[in-house]
């Protein structure tokens, strides 16, 4: 089992527990997570800390699917990832009807569906195989409706990112945890107990795992619920401050009869003392809402009192399929004190604790030529492609490695070394700016902007050799 970091909703101002965030990542802790609710964002928090931090995984728990497109998510995801060295955690998530139409102003629409589409989209641009289409019933790329210009067309990243960067979906609701199964892999609950697993979640994810197919398993998708971690002497006073907590989520997050968190805790046999919560709090009555949470409802979703005690409960944790216990505490001692009982003897050596793939050995720069060959042989295994870009282009490459290169898309589609006249566009660049823009490590704009190439010809007809690198 490993720890993960939590990091709680900002209040009127922001601050980040940035000396436990250093302690964790010092300790061996997986992942640290930011959250966003009505306030500030879980993105710039998330990269405040990983320019601050040297290992630990920055995830998001979660970014609300409503507030963005898809496309955005993706962006942000894939830019993240690389200026972390390949840590970034995607935790996706809907939010629920308020918050979604009472703050993004969007409809809350059909949460399954929704998801499954947005997923699919952001696993689409991260993999970057094809030019991103999708039309589906609630999300259409390129955009088509009666109110389109009609210019929109397919497009692919140009920042290259990895298609396999771990996307979490955050789910509570027997089917939306049995679409995390199968299209995440990781789930982000929330108010889990490991004591009610059998019986409130193992069915969907099983189910889930069926639907996915390709043997997919426990063995291959994180389970990473948030976890209060209270540590003291006095159990009872450690349950009380996580009861404010719980009588907020099962008693105001979201209205009577649409709240998931008060259908969860009647899930777990607490429907009496969940509805006596929820008419405290919609009455106004915070207190009371608090007071009225059962200690057994605490033990079974928390951990609290001194190290002795926390060390008994944990067992329950452990023999539960979770992987990642991501603890939400305020308290840095804690930080260290479950580092002690739960890395061991691997607290503070972290290349022990978290997997760190070895650093990939660098294949040979390729060449100009390297590069025009491969393009050659994508135009022509790919049908419609040539037809699709419809232009050519004539490359003249400075330096060493340097020469000229024929791009001819209106026909059949060639390319050669070689000069042509009456090109559509010619291209002058220096041979090492051209790998780097094959390879996505030159932003072609950044590039044209700075001088770095010169075309002659319409430059938006350049970007047309977008679709062949």
């Amino acid at each position: 089992m490993r720890l993960g970091l939590m990091v709680n909703y900002s209040g009127a101002n922001i601050t980040l527990p940035m000396e436990m965030i250093k302690e964790a990542d010092r300790l061996g802790y997986y992942a640290v997570w930011t959250a966003e609710a009505y306030g500030s964002d879980a993105v710039v928090p998330l990269a405040w800390i990983g320019a601050q931090t040297q290992r630990i995984k920055l995830g998001t728990a979660i970014l609300q699917m409503p507030a963005r497109t898809p496309a955005n998510t993706a962006m942000t995801a894939m830019t993240l990832d690389q200026l972390s060295g390949g840590r970034m955690l995607l935790g996706l998530g809907l939010s629920g009807p308020q918050v979604v139409e009472g703050w993004h102003g969007v409809a809350y629409g059909k949460p399954l569906g929704k998801t499954r589409e947005y997923v699919s989209i952001v696993r689409t641009i991260f993999a970057r195989k094809m030019p991103l289409v999708h039309t589906g019933d609630h999300y259409q790329i390129p955009y088509q409706g009666a109110d389109a210009t009609g210019l929109g067309k397919p497009l692919k990243s140009i920042l290259h990112g990895r298609g396999d960067l771990p996307i979490y979906l955050a789910a509570i609701g027997p089917k939306n945890v049995e679409l995390t199964a199968e299209i995440a892999d990781g789930w982000l609950p929330i108010i889990f107990s490991p004591a009610h697993y059998a019986e409130s979640y193992q069915a969907q994810v099983e189910a889930g795992f069926a639907r996915a197919g390709q043997g997919k398993s426990l063995a291959g998708f994180d389970i990473a619920p948030s976890v209060p971690v209270v540590l003291g002497d006095d159990v009872d006073a450690c349950r009380d401050s996580v009861k404010p907590f719980l009588a907020l989520y099962i008693g105001g997050m979201g209205a009577r009869g649409r709240n998931f968190y008060h259908d969860l805790a009647c899930r777990y046999g607490f429907q009496e003392a969940a509805d006596r919560v929820q008419d405290f709090y919609l009455a106004g009555q915070k207190d009371a809402a608090a007071a009225a949470i059962p200690n057994e409802l605490v033990d079974a979703v928390a951990l609290c009192g001194p190290k002795s005690h926390i060390a008994e409960k944990l067992e329950a944790w452990r023999a539960s399929p979770i992987t990642t216990l991501n603890m939400t505490t305020f308290d840095p001692a804690a930080v260290r004190v479950m580092a002690e009982l739960v890395l061991e003897a691997d607290a503070g050596q972290p290349d022990r604790t978290i997997s760190i793939p070895a650093p990939a050995v660098s294949p040979s720069t390729p060449t100009p030529a390297d590069l025009f060959m491969l393009m050659a042989e994508k135009v022509a295994g790919t049908a419609g492609l040539a037809a699709k870009v419809g232009a050519s282009f004539q490359f003249h490459l400075t330096g060493e490695q340097g020469g000229s290169w024929i791009v001819d898309m209106k026909d059949a589609g060639e390319v050669r070394a070689g000069s042509i006249d009456h090109a559509d566009c010619t291209i002058t660049m220096s041979d090492a700016d051209f790998v780097a823009l094959a390879q996505g490590k030159l932003n072609p704009m950044t590039a044209f902007s700075s001088g770095k190439f010169k075309i002659q010809g319409n430059p938006m007809v350049a970007m047309k050799l977008q679709t062949l690198f």
